[in-house]
């Protein structure tokens, strides 16, 4: 009766999973993350910055910020969608922190608008999710920027 208890016992308790030695694999990925299929922030015609997904594979910060000097695309521009980020923004530099990212930009930043503002800073946490944008230009700075 006793070994019929601990068959049934055994049974009940069993998962079928044998165990195995770990299985090598890749080593874990490092270093940022980077976002292959960026959004850029437009301006929308009732004045809110809107992400607008672009297929161009990765970007830096850098370009992302050129991106938005230059303007929408004329499709994008059809839906009523337009850009406040200055021309003369660029080159810009954008560094890592640990708060999050240092963007300097070639023109000041205290005459930049609202919506300029958030269209670099969203554009760039979408691109790498790191915290805070601390912004700077033209012997300004803003610092510790969200993406509102």
């Amino acid at each position: 009766m006793v070994g019929l208890v601990v068959v049934v016992l055994a049974m009940l308790t069993a998962c079928g999973i044998r165990p195995t030695d770990p299985i090598p694999g890749l080593e874990a990925p490092h270093g940022p993350v980077e976002n292959t299929s960026p959004s850029l922030f437009w301006v929308s015609a009732g004045g809110r910055v809107v992400p607008v997904a672009r297929d161009q594979g990765s970007l830096s910060g850098r370009d992302v910020v050129a991106l938005l000097a230059q303007g929408p695309t004329n499709a994008e521009q059809a839906r009523g969608l337009t850009s406040e980020v200055p021309f003369d923004a660029v080159p810009a530099s954008v560094d890592r922190v640990s708060n999050g990212l240092d963007v300097t930009i070639s023109s000041d930043v205290s005459q930049l608008s609202a919506p300029a503002v958030q269209q670099i800073v969203c554009t760039l946490l979408a691109l790498q999710p790191v915290g805070t944008v601390n912004l700077r230009g033209g012997g300004h700075s803003l610092e510790f920027q969200k993406c509102a």
